[in-house]
């Protein structure tokens, strides 16, 4: 199963994300890609917050570019 969770700046997709990991990471083999235009700050909250075992959360820095996130040739 995939999820995404999307939203404004803000709205607490960081949060929702941590409290889920939180909640179903002892029942569930999962992992986390968060994307971001400049930073990977939202995986490293979770790093920090032990959402889950660090190897299991990737940061990606888009660079203004959603489609570098979920495409494996970003030319398309």
């Amino acid at each position: 199963m995939r999820v995404g969770i999307g939203g404004p700046v803000g709205s607490g997709k960081t949060a929702l994300t941590l409290a889920l990991c939180l909640a179903l990471r002892d029942r569930y083999d999962i992992a986390v890609v968060t994307n971001d235009i400049y930073t990977a700050e939202d995986a490293q909250f979770l790093v920090r917050n032990e959402a889950l075992a660090p190897e299991r959360i990737l940061g990606v820095e888009t660079g203004g570019c959603p489609h570098t996130a979920i495409r494996e040739d970003a030319s398309i």
